[in-house]
C-alpha cells in the first residue's frame, strides 16, 4: 500500500512538471540580395511649383494642367543586379483609379488632381550605353520593351514592374547604374470648388526590388 502511495505521488509529480513546461519558437526570416541598390531623385525629389493662381495654368477640357517639371533619376547598385521599380501612391484617395495617375491631396474633402511620372527613351543611359523601359504586367513573369517609361501605382496595379535593358529582346539586365530624366506632369481638376488657397500634397514612394 505504501508503494502504491509513492508511485501515484511520482506520476502526479511528472505530470505536473510537464504541464508547467513553456516553449516559444524562434523564426529567422530575411533576404540576401546580390547587391545593394540604392535610388535617388534630384532636389531631394521635392517638385516645387510655389505660388500659382489658377488663371495662370493652361484650361483644358479636363481641368488645369501645372507645368511640367523634370528631376534626374538614378539608380546605382554596389555590383551588378537585376532589379525592376514599383511605386506606392501614398496619396491613393485623392487619385481615382487609373493607376498611371497620383493624387495631389485634397482641398477640403474633394481630390485636387492627379500627376504621372514618366521619362523618354533618349534619357535612359545603363551602365552607360543607350537603355530602355521594359514593362511586365504579370508580376515578373514576361516583359515588354516599351522604351519610354512610365510608373505605376502598385496599390492599383500589384504586378506592374519597370525595369530596364540595352535590348528588347531580353528581360531586365543586371546593371550597376541607371539613370534617366523624369518628368513630372499634373493637373487640376476643372470641377474643383476653390475656397482660399490650396495647397498641393502629392507623395509617392518609389521602390527597388530585385529579380
Amino acid at each position: 500500500m505504501k508503494k502504491s502511495v509513492l508511485s501515484l505521488a511520482v506520476l502526479i509529480t511528472l505530470a505536473t512538471a510537464n504541464a508547467m513546461a513553456a516553449t516559444t519558437d524562434l523564426t529567422v526570416t530575411g533576404t540576401i540580395t546580390p547587391a545593394a541598390c540604392t535610388p535617388t531623385l534630384s532636389n531631394g525629389g521635392l517638385v516645387e511649383y510655389g505660388s500659382l493662381a489658377l488663371t495662370e495654368l493652361e484650361e483644358t477640357s479636363i481641368g488645369y494642367s501645372l507645368p511640367a517639371k523634370s528631376l534626374n533619376f538614378s539608380i546605382e547598385c554596389s555590383a551588378p543586379a537585376t532589379f525592376a521599380l514599383i511605386a506606392n501612391d501614398n496619396r491613393r484617395d485623392s487619385s481615382g483609379t487609373n493607376p498611371w495617375l497620383f493624387g495631389l491631396g485634397k482641398h477640403q474633402d474633394q481630390a485636387i488632381g492627379y500627376y504621372g511620372m514618366r521619362w523618354t527613351y533618349e534619357s535612359i543611359v545603363v551602365d552607360g550605353q543607350q537603355g530602355m523601359t521594359l514593362a511586365s504586367n504579370d508580376g515578373g513573369n514576361s516583359w515588354d520593351a516599351v522604351f519610354d517609361g512610365v510608373l505605376q501605382d502598385a496599390g492599383r496595379a500589384p504586378d506592374f514592374l519597370t525595369g530596364f535593358s540595352t535590348t528588347s529582346n531580353l528581360g531586365p539586365i543586371p546593371a550597376t547604374s541607371v539613370n534617366l530624366t523624369m518628368d513630372v506632369v499634373g493637373n487640376i481638376y476643372k470641377d474643383l470648388t476653390l475656397n482660399g488657397a490650396m495647397e498641393l500634397d502629392g507623395s509617392a514612394t518609389i521602390e527597388v526590388v530585385y529579380l
